[in-house]
């Protein structure tokens, strides 16, 4: 279903007669959970890489969409006894943004939705009891849903010579559990992306 997806965004992008560019963009993360049941989760870093298509309609306004491999999550710390422990959801998705570009004098503002698929999960354990630390690891690929909604607002700046800096918003729309113990808690992905981008022919 994903391939199906982003090939039919792709497909949309190359046949409008605007002018278009490709570009690859990458970068770190820094996620967590939101809503009313993850209230004690911390920011986890990761990952994100990628490439996006802009057609521009003018010199202002444009349209771009992305596939960008995303790691999200969150982590939670809590004592268990004379033990500390340290959970950390660990969730690889897909990321398909369709975003209003606009830009002007090398700045630039994207904002729309974006729709992503799992494509792995896992959850890490350390149990620190003394000097001792024990790690566990768990695959929870299919505890998530395996699509999330949300959207994106980011602002940039892109030289002359092509490569851009951003830094960007992705806030959740729907719950991320589907199955295990956190069902039916409110736990939203939300995070943000600090990401350098290089557009080729630009």
């Amino acid at each position: 279903m994903k391939k199906t997806f982003l090939l039919a965004l792709l497909a949309l992008m190359t046949t409008t007669g605007f002018s278009q560019t490709l570009g690859i963009k990458g970068g770190a993360t820094y996620y967590t959970f939101s809503g009313s049941g993850a209230r004690d989760y911390e920011h986890r870093l990761g990952y994100t890489a990628g490439i996006m298509v802009q057609q521009h309609i003018n010199d202002l306004v444009g349209v771009q969409v992305e596939a960008l491999y995303t790691s999200k999550g969150g982590k939670i710390e809590y004592s268990s006894g004379n033990d500390e422990v340290q959970g950390s959801h660990r969730l690889n998705y897909l990321d398909v943004p369709l975003l209003l570009h606009l830009s002007s004098s090398g700045l630039f503002f994207d904002l729309g939705p974006q729709v992503s698929f799992i494509t792995k999960g896992r959850h890490v354990r350390e149990v620190t009891s003394g000097t001792t630390t024990t790690t566990t690891k768990s695959d929870i690929t299919d505890q998530p849903y395996s699509i999330d909604f949300g959207y994106v607002a980011g602002l940039g700046y892109r030289a002359s010579s092509g490569i851009g800096l951003e830094l960007r918003y992705n806030g959740g729309l729907k719950k991320v559990d589907d199955e295990g113990l956190s069902v039916g808690i409110e736990r939203r992905n939300s995070g943000f992306n600090l990401m350098l981008s290089y557009i080729m022919g630009h």
